[in-house]
C-alpha cells in the first residue's frame, strides 16, 4: 500500500493492481468470493467484464484481509442506503474504511482509518466524446470553466473533474442519488483539487478533502476523504 501524502492522521493508503492474471491465480481469487458475489458476476453478459469483476472482488478481499487479519473468504460486507460497501462492524473495530474502483484492466483500492473515503479511477480515452457528458453531468460553473479552456486542455480537465466528482459522491455514500450538477469541483490546469461549492450542502466544502492520486500515464484517479474531526 502507498501512503497518501498529507493524510497521515487517518493513515490513508492506496494500491493499484492489474486485473489480468494467470489462470491459476484467477481461480484462487475467485475462490474467495461469496455466493452473492458469484451470482452478481454471472449476471454480467460480457465475459471480459465478468472476469474483471470477479478478479477485482477477490483482490479486494485479499487486500482487506491483510489489514484485518481475517481470511479473505471470511470478509463480510455490508452496504449503505445507496450501495456504498462497508466492512461488517466486527471486522472494522479500528475504524477501517475502504473504497475501490476499476477501469482499463486496473483495480484501485484505497483505505483509511476513522474517516469516510471514496475513489475513482478512469482510463483516459483520447477519442472520448466528452462534451455531451459534461453538459449532462457537470455544473454550470464546471461547464463554463471546461469549455473556456483551450481545446487541447479540455480532455484532461474533463477527466480531472469527472474523477474528483465521482470520488466525492462515492465518499459521501450518496452516489448519483445527489445531482452531480449541484456542486462544483476545480478542474483548471495547475489548480489544486478541491470541492469549490455545493448548492444544497455548503458545509461540505470544508468537510471534504479532494486529492489527485498519481497513477500511470493513460489513467486518471482521485480520492475524496472526510476531514478528521468532521
Amino acid at each position: 500500500m502507498i501512503p497518501v501524502a498529507g493524510l497521515e492522521a487517518v493513515r490513508a493508503q492506496y494500491r493499484l493492481e492489474p486485473l489480468q492474471r494467470p489462470d491459476h491465480e484467477k481461480e484462487r481469487l475467485v475462490g474467495f468470493l461469496s455466493e452473492g458475489e458469484l451470482r452478481r458476476g454471472a449476471r454480467l453478459l460480457d465475459s471480459g467484464k465478468r472476469e474483471e469483476f470477479l478478479v477485482a472482488r477477490g483482490l479486494l478481499r485479499e487486500i482487506l484481509a491483510g489489514l484485518t487479519g481475517d481470511e479473505p473468504a471470511s470478509i463480510q460486507f455490508e452496504e449503505g442506503e445507496f450501495g456504498k460497501p462497508y466492512l461488517a462492524p466486527r471486522q472494522c473495530d479500528d475504524g477501517l474504511r475502504f473504497n475501490a474502483s476499476h477501469a482499463g484492466g486496473q483495480l484501485l483500492v484505497a483505505v483509511c482509518y476513522g474517516a469516510e473515503i471514496g475513489v475513482d479511477l478512469e482510463e483516459v480515452r483520447q477519442d472520448l466524446a466528452f462534451r455531451p457528458m459534461a453538459e449532462r453531468y457537470f455544473s454550470v460553473r464546471e461547464r463554463e470553466e471546461l469549455f473556456g479552456l483551450e481545446p487541447r486542455q479540455q480532455l484532461e480537465a474533463f477527466y480531472r473533474c469527472w474523477t474528483r466528482k465521482e470520488a466525492y459522491m462515492k465518499a459521501t455514500g450518496s452516489g448519483f442519488s445527489q445531482p452531480s450538477t449541484g456542486f462544483d469541483m476545480s478542474l483548471r490546469p495547475g489548480e489544486p483539487a478541491a470541492l469549490l461549492g455545493h448548492a444544497s450542502a455548503p458545509g461540505d466544502v470544508n468537510r471534504w478533502r479532494i486529492v489527485d492520486l498519481p497513477v500511470p500515464a493513460g489513467y486518471c484517479a482521485a480520492l475524496a476523504i472526510q476531514r478528521q474531526g468532521e
